[in-house]
């Protein structure tokens, strides 16, 4: 039995606490300040509790959720331009962050590249039309049914690049690329969906400031069971996906997501079953107050969401 402990043990005392850390704390401190010029103090509060909580988390995880996968490890040799490696983040629960805190910067480029089996996406940083040399305070989530990057960057005052999320639909492995509404005008958040299951590694570079996400298709075989989303209805893109996200604020998994007729929702979770999805629901009307329909869809894993109309009959 101890020889059988012995590799996990070994994991254990090399698992790395990542140094973004600082750098997302730092992030949630100035999210907090623009909270509270909007006079949301209470819910900037609540957010800032369940970062502390999750921060703390990772002290004392013992399983840490690393993507970096041996067949990465060298694959951006022949990226271009790219400038000296700060850090290879490593996610938790399937978030990570990095960076500094800056502000004024515009999101000049986003990239794709592909070779062999590997794709490439570098997201390009720039101040009064120079390169920056570190990238500002970010953070990424991976997210299932449907596969989902989402980077949420701070201190972005121009997106220059967001035509560019267009030209990543040449990817063989990206279904869709789209941006998502921000209350706050110097945050920039767009998601990345993707058509296939992915090994994905996210590295942060410095002199230029460069965020480059790397895909490889997984080969492994799964078949996923569908699951029960708790979501609103569509609308186009706008304010309110940014209101019903603050309405939810402190419930954990609440996303935007954009359907397959291009208008958007937010989804407040999922669950494996229906009954457990029902009650969540009614859970959000009664306990948070939730009073605008709130809509259960079935979906499969790989499927990009329907759009449902607000005078649909909630099931």
């Amino acid at each position: 039995m101890n020889k059988q402990l012995d590799p996990l043990k070994k994991a254990y005392d090399e698992i790395v606490i990542p140094e973004q850390l600082a750098a997302v704390t730092e992030a949630a401190i100035e999210r907090a300040r623009n909270e509270r010029k909007r006079q949301r103090q209470k819910r900037t509060n609540r957010w800032v509790t369940r970062f502390t909580a999750t921060a703390a988390g990772l002290f004392i995880l013992f399983a840490v959720s690393v993507n970096t996968m041996p067949a990465l490890a060298s694959s951006l040799e022949d990226v271009p331009g790219l400038g000296k490696l700060v850090r290879i983040l490593q996610f938790n629960q399937g978030s990570a962050g990095g960076g500094v805190i800056t502000d004024s910067t515009d999101i000049n480029v986003i990239s794709l590249q592909k070779k062999d089996d590997l794709e490439h996406i570098a997201i390009h940083f720039q101040q009064n039309n120079q390169n920056q040399q570190h990238v500002n305070s970010f953070s990424v989530r991976y997210s299932e049914y449907p596969n989902t990057m989402t980077f949420a960057i701070g201190g972005v005052r121009r997106f220059t690049a967001e035509q560019d999320l267009a030209a990543l639909l040449k990817s063989d492995l990206i279904e869709d690329a789209y941006l998502v509404v921000s209350l706050d005008d110097s945050l920039v958040r767009f998601n990345i969906t993707l058509k296939k299951n992915v090994v994905y590694e996210v590295k942060e570079f410095k002199e230029p400031a460069q965020v480059v996400l790397t895909l490889k298709p997984d080969t492994s075989e799964t078949s996923p069971p569908p699951v029960y989303s708790v979501r609103t209805a569509s609308s186009p893109f706008g304010e309110s996906q940014g209101i019903y996200e603050e309405t939810l604020l402190g419930i954990e998994g609440v996303r935007t997501l954009k359907d397959r007729q291009g208008t958007f929702f937010v989804e407040a979770g999922y669950y494996g079953t229906e009954a457990e999805a029902r009650t969540f629901l009614d859970e959000l009307k009664t306990i948070y107050g939730f009073t605008d329909n709130l809509y259960i869809e079935k979906r499969e894993a790989l499927q990009v969401p329907e759009a449902i109309n607000i005078d649909e009959t909630v099931r």
